[in-house]
């Protein structure tokens, strides 16, 4: 190595020049400026890296106080991920952050990259988030598994998949009293296919659950089969999961339907327990004997339910999988599971959105969606 050079402080590269936080953009805080060695101006960094540190904030997903860039196993998902993001400078540089419509989310560039994929190819991600305005920097990562493109690529080509996911879709959006969209459907549904490092984030298959459990959702024989289905496709093709829950969700139907009392108190009280192992085993319990004493069948015992109660890996998703059965089960015969029928305006007005392609596909992912 030429005596005037040091390894790049990135890549280890020969590296002749040195820089600090005046010519390294969002690379560290002010504070570093203090706490370098005696008589070094800076770090030293290759021309090849002072490159990128440069462009980064272009292709990379920024707000006005952080931003946001893209590692993948195939490197056309980071392409497009940047190419989006190219494009959105320009009009940020342009028109300013106050030129973009709300909801817009990194994870919903970052998914629309991995479907992009050829045949749904494998491939893991991470988002790699991090902020530094000279005060409190942080760092948050997020990962998706590798059988995402794959899943994405299943729900994509079938009808009632794709319908599952853009009910989602529609049951995330939000908007302020006075019509302004203040989330995005695409855009929150995208984020549920990411797993933060910390666990502080949402999973798809628990936002399905609070989707299809809550009393107050109305939801349409074929409607409520679609997001069931759904659940479970994710369930198999990204956790690895194929649990045959319908005995169990047979025994709880039936126990919901033909038990004492009214219908609607036994559902309310499953669904206080329907994600607790012990709760749920004890309810199992009495469901069993309840039946057992009126003469019905009973579909299941104690063997096939207890993967369900029990404190161990992918019970806790074995459980939102038996809600979602168990009401679908009991929509299929009639009984009662939420507050109120859909109205026929209610209905048509779903139908017109579900129309609309899958991830904001129809519209520019700055735009307001629906």
């Amino acid at each position: 190595m030429h005596a005037s050079t040091l390894p790049c402080t990135f890549c280890g590269a020969p590296a002749s020049a040195v820089w600090a936080k005046s010519t390294l953009p969002m690379f560290d805080t002010n504070k570093a400026l203090n706490t370098l060695p005696s008589r070094v101006a800076g770090w030293p960094v290759c021309r090849g890296c002072r490159i990128a540190a440069w462009a980064l904030p272009y292709g990379a997903w920024v707000t006005a106080g952080s931003a946001t860039v893209l590692s993948c196993e195939e490197e056309v998902a980071e392409r497009s991920f940047v190419a989006r993001n190219v494009r959105r400078a320009q009009r940020i540089m342009h028109l300013g952050f106050s030129g973009l419509h709300s909801g817009a989310r990194a994870e919903l560039v970052a998914v629309r990259a991995m479907r992009s994929l050829r045949a749904g190819l494998p491939a893991a991600s991470a988002l790699w988030s991090f902020k530094n305005d000279n005060q409190e920097p942080w760092l948050r990562v997020s990962r998706t598994r590798r059988a995402v493109p794959a899943f994405l690529a299943t729900v994509e080509g079938n009808a009632e998949l794709r319908r599952g996911w853009r009910l989602l879709e529609v049951a995330l959006t939000r908007h302020d009293k006075s019509g302004e969209l203040v989330a995005s459907g695409p855009a929150e549904a995208a984020r549920l296919l990411f797993e933060a490092e910390d666990g502080r984030s949402r999973s798809l298959l628990s936002q399905l659950h609070y989707v299809l459990a809550g009393p107050e959702r109305c939801w349409s024989t074929r409607n409520r089969a679609a997001l069931t289905r759904l659940a479970f496709t994710y369930a198999e093709e990204v956790l690895g999961m194929s649990p045959d829950l319908k005995p169990v969700a047979t025994v709880v139907a039936d126990w919901i339907e033909h038990g004492s009392g009214s219908p609607r108190g036994r559902l309310a009280e499953y669904r206080t327990v329907a994600l607790s192992d012990y709760k749920l085993g004890v309810l199992l319990v009495q469901a069993h004997f309840r039946l057992t004493l009126d003469g019905r069948p009973v579909a299941a015992g104690p063997r096939d339910w207890e993967p369900l109660i029990q404190q161990r890996p992918r019970a806790w998703e074995q459980r939102m999988l038996l809600a979602a059965t168990v009401l679908q089960i009991l929509q299929e015969r009639g009984v009662a599971v939420s507050d109120k029928p859909e109205s026929a305006d209610e209905e048509a007005h779903t139908e017109e959105l579900l129309k609309q392609s899958m991830l904001g596909q129809h519209e520019d992912d700055e735009m307001e969606a629906v």
